[in-house]
């Protein structure tokens, strides 16, 4: 027969006997566990650098740094010489800001190609774009000096 004593004692909670044996023995190596955050953080920066590596130029800091210039020469004299460099350098960029500032851009070739690569992209957009692009396309259809940026224009908006 068990004695008194044991049949008096408290037991112990699932939980608590989880606790002890989930304790640390004396003597053992600490477990080194990233934090959640900080894992997440590397293998976002892993994926990053992952895509930056598939997009060759475009991936490289470089190329934000003239998407800015790009911006920030809008309007000025020196906007038309950058854009030439632009294009040379990169060829012609996947951001939507990028496309529709090229829209100003006084080469019709170019420009047809970025009506392209809006129209292709305008069904991804959000709704306040897709009406901004429609905007542009309609004033370029109207008032565009270039024939050829007219007819495009045109086709873009029946496909709309």
């Amino acid at each position: 027969m068990a004695p008194k004593d044991d049949d008096d004692r408290e037991r112990l909670s699932w939980r608590e006997i989880d606790q002890r044996r989930d304790r640390q023995q004396p003597g053992a190596p600490k477990k080194q566990a990233q934090p959640k955050k900080q894992a997440e953080m590397v293998r976002q920066q892993a994926l990053r650098e992952a895509e930056a590596l598939f997009k060759g130029k475009r991936g490289r800091p470089e190329y934000q740094k003239a998407l800015r210039e790009l911006e920030s020469l809008q309007g000025t004299k020196k906007y038309i010489d950058y854009v030439k460099f632009f294009l040379q350098e990169y060829g012609l960029p996947e951001e939507w800001g990028a496309l529709n500032r090229l829209l100003d851009y006084p080469d019709p070739e170019v420009v047809a190609r970025v009506l392209e690569a809006m129209a292709g992209q305008v069904g991804s957009r959000s709704r306040v774009e897709q009406q901004g692009f429609k905007g542009r396309v309609q004033v370029l259809a109207l008032t565009s000096p270039y024939g050829e940026v007219r007819l495009r224009a045109e086709e873009i908006l029946a496909g709309l």
